[in-house]
């Protein structure tokens, strides 16, 4: 079957038009520049679906670890992946946690735009709030900067959610591991 026939099949938003997809055993992955206009479009990525079709326990975090293999070899300027789940379609982020993706809330997680989430029609959510998840694959000195809460009193009220970059260890040995990868 042919991506889009496995994501018509299997993923409830269906087949994509745009973006480069990785098939295997387990199941279908389409990546493209990121939908936001915010987000950088060189050297950044978007996973915009990711359909299992292998039942098989942790079937998607090792069909990840090939992934994340592969993009580093096919986008050797990507630096990050940006992907969002959608908890009103039962996606809780199990899958991005349990492959060290890291949360990265936007401000509409945290606090319901005047507009109702783009309805104009007297308050009639039109889409739902999504989670937006990150994973580094390589540095990106800009990658906390883009990604910051810029809503100061949402910051003050809850300082866990801003978004910062896993520090530790040895800067020097993380950088030849991922090049070695």
């Amino acid at each position: 079957m042919t991506p889009n026939e496995i994501l018509r099949a299997h993923h409830y938003l269906g087949p994509t038009t745009r973006g480069v997809a990785y098939q295997d055993e387990v199941g279908v992955l389409v990546f493209a520049n990121p939908s936001s206009r915010r987000l950088p479009q060189q050297r950044w990525l978007e996973l915009i679906r990711w359909c299992i079709t292998d039942r098989t326990p942790n079937a998607g975090s090792s069909q990840w670890r090939r992934v994340h293999a592969w993009l580093l070899t096919q986008y050797p300027d990507a630096t990050t992946v940006v992907s969002y789940s959608d908890p009103s379609a039962g996606h809780t982020g199990a899958l991005y946690r349990a492959c060290n993706w890291l949360w990265a809330p936007t401000w509409h997680r945290l606090r319901t735009p005047p507009s109702g989430n783009g309805s104009w029609n007297h308050g009639k959510t039109q889409q739902a709030v999504k989670d937006r998840w990150v994973f580094p694959l390589r540095p990106d000195a800009e990658r906390e900067a883009l990604l910051a809460v810029q809503d100061s009193s949402i910051v003050k009220k809850m300082p866990f959610v801003q978004f910062r970059e896993r520090r530790g260890g040895d800067y020097k040995q993380w950088q030849q591991r991922v090049r070695m990868q």
